[in-house]
C-alpha cells in the first residue's frame, strides 16, 4: 500500500523528486532479484550518506520496513522487499571516490559496480580480486552484504578478505565509521566484518575501502573435457593435493557445455560429461611447468581433450563457454534456480556424484556447475513454476540436496547468501545456539527489525 502521505513527503523533501519513486512502473523495477519477487511501497535513490541516514531515521521513527538494495543481481532473494516498506537502492552512489598506489587501496561508494573499480585498478597495475560472476553489474556494496565470491575465490579469497572499512548507516540513522586504512589492525571488535555477510539486516552501506593488490606478471589458460563431472571433480582434488593452487578451475557438466554449444556456436569434443576451465597466474617463467603439471593430471584422469590458449582472443574463446552459460539456460525453461553449496574440497567428487543421484531420483532437470577449487558447486534447477509437477520435483530436490551437503561437512551457502531461498535451512546448519546469538546482535542494530524484515528466520 502506499506510504502515510506525510512520510512520502517528507523523504521527498530529503531526496528530490528524481530520488523519490512511488510510481507502479517504478514499484515494479525495484521488486525483484534473480529468485523472488515483491513490489515495494516506495523507492528512495540517495546521492549521499548523509541522504541515506535521513530516510533510515524516518522509516525507523514511523517503523516502515527498509530493504537495501544494489543493482539485484541476488540469487536467493536477499534485496526483495517481501514486507512492502522502503527499498533504499545505492545505484545513484557509484563513485570510486580514491584510488591510493601507496596505501594499495581504493575507497568508492556502495553503488559503484564491482568491474568499474576492477578496470579502474588495472590502470594503476593493482588488482581487485573478488571476482563474481556478476561483476559488469553487480554493486560492492551489495558485494559486501553477501561477502560474494566468485571464481578466483580458491587463491584470492573473497570480499571480506579485503575489507578495510566502511561507512554504515545504522537502522536509526547514525552513520557508523568502522574500520580504516590500515592494511592490518587489531583494535577492539571486527564489526566491519561483521556487516560484511549480513546481507541488509544490521546496516545500510554507503561507502566502502577495500584493499587492492598488484597485478600477476602472466596468465594462462586452458579446457579440458572429461568423461563426468565425477571424473572432472577427481582432478580437482588431485591437483590440490600437489599444491598447484589455480586462479581459476571452473567446472562445467555436459547440459552446461551442450547449450553452450547450441546457443553460442562454441563444440565440445564427442562424449564429453564435463569441462575444466583452468587458469593459473604468477611470474611468467613459472606458468608453462605448472600448466603443463596440469596437463599431466588431467591425462592420467582420463581427459578427452585439454585446449590451451595462446592468444588473448583464444582465451576469451574458452572463456565464453562459463560466461555465457547461465544466459544460455534462462532461454530454456519459464525459471532457473541457482543454488549455491560449498563442501570440502575433498568431498567435492561426492558432492557432484551426490546432484546427479538426486537429481535422477526426483526426475528434475538440474545442470550444474562449480568454483570447483575451493568446493563451491551450483546445481542449476530448470522448471516451470506454474507446473505442480515439476514445482514438486524442484523442492524435493532442493530439501534433499541441502541435506546431503550438510551431511558432507558442508553449508548451504558459499556465496550467494541466505535470502528468501535458504532461511529455512539455517537452523539446520547453524543450531539453536548460533540463531539466538545472530536475532540478539539483530535486536542490538535495529530495535524495531526494521532491516531487511522477513529475512532471517525465527
Amino acid at each position: 500500500m502506499p506510504l502515510n502521505a506525510s512520510l512520502a513527503s517528507e523523504l521527498k523533501a530529503v531526496l528530490g523528486s528524481d530520488g523519490f519513486c512511488d510510481s507502479q512502473e517504478d514499484l515494479r523495477s525495484f521488486a525483484y532479484d534473480l529468485y523472488a519477487s515483491h513490489k515495494p511501497d516506495a523507492v528512495a535513490l540517495p546521492k549521499t550518506t548523509e541522504e541515506a541516514a535521513a530516510v533510515l531515521r524516518l522509516c525507523n521513527m514511523h517503523h516502515i520496513p527498509v530493504y537495501p538494495r544494489g543493482s539485484g543481481t541476488s540469487l536467493a532473494g536477499c534485496p526483495v522487499p517481501v514486507l512492502g516498506g522502503v527499498v533504499l537502492c545505492s545505484s545513484r552512489m557509484n563513485k570510486i571516490q580514491e584510488i591510493s598506489v601507496t596505501d594499495r587501496l581504493a575507497v568508492v561508494q556502495a553503488g559503484c559496480v564491482t568491474g568499474n573499480l576492477q578496470k579502474a585498478a588495472a590502470e594503476y597495475g593493482l588488482m581487485y580480486p573478488p571476482n563474481p560472476t556478476s561483476c559488469l553489474y553487480s554493486t560492492i556494496g551489495g558485494n559486501v552484504a553477501t561477502n560474494a565470491g566468485g571464481a578466483s575465490g580458491a587463491k584470492y579469497g573473497v570480499t571480506r578478505d579485503y575489507l578495510l572499512g566502511l561507512t554504515a548507516i545504522l537502522p536509526d540513522g547514525t552513520i557508523a565509521r568502522l574500520g580504516n586504512r590500515c592494511q592490518k589492525d587489531v583494535t577492539g571488535f571486527d564489526l566491519t566484518r561483521l556487516i560484511c555477510g549480513s546481507e541488509g539486516m544490521l546496516a545500510f552501506i554507503s561507502e566502502v575501502t577495500v584493499k587492492l593488490v598488484p597485478l600477476p606478471e602472466s596468465i594462462r589458460t586452458a579446457l579440458a573435457y572429461f568423461s563426468s563431472a565425477t571424473e572432472a571433480g577427481a582432478v580437482v582434488t588431485d591437483l590440490v593435493s600437489r599444491r598447484i593452487l589455480p586462479c581459476t578451475l571452473e567446472l562445467m557438466d555436459h547440459t552446461f557445455l551442450e547449450t553452450v554449444a547450441e546457443v553460442y556456436g562454441v563444440p565440445c569434443p564427442p562424449g564429453t560429461g564435463a569441462a575444466l576451465l583452468i587458469e593459473v597466474d604468477g611470474p611468467d617463467a613459472t606458468l608453462d611447468a605448472q600448466m603443463g603439471t596440469i596437463q599431466e593430471v588431467c591425462t592420467q584422469h582420463h581427459a578427452i581433450g585439454f585446449q590451451r590458449a595462446h592468444t588473448e582472443e583464444e582465451r576469451e574463446t574458452l572463456w565464453k563457454a562459463r560466461r555465457g552459460g547461465t544466459a544460455a539456460l534462462v532461454r530454456k525453461a519459464d525459471m532457473l534456480v541457482t543454488l549455491d553449496y560449498a563442501v570440502p574440497i575433498s568431498s567435492l567428487p561426492r558432492a557432484l556424484q551426490a546432484m546427479e543421484e538426486l537429481a535422477s531420483k526426483h526426475n528434475c532437470n538440474v545442470v550444474t556447475i562449480a568454483h570447483a577449487a575451493d568446493g563451491n558447486l551450483h546445481p542449476m534447477v530448470l522448471y516451470s513454476p506454474g507446473d505442480p509437477v515439476q514445482a514438486a520435483a524442484y523442492n524435493a530436490f532442493a530439501d534433499a540436496s541441502v541435506r546431503a551437503i550438510l551431511e558432507l561437512g558442508g553449508t548451504i551457502s558459499g556465496e550467494h547468501g541466505i535470502g528468501l531461498e535458504k532461511k529455512q535451512y539455517m537452523p539446520l546448519q547453524l543450531g539453536d545456539e548460533q540463531m539466538r546469538i545472530m536475532r540478539g546482535i539483530c535486536r542490538i542494530f535495529d530495535p524495531y527489525g526494521i532491516m531487511n524484515p522477513g529475512k532471517l528466520e525465527q
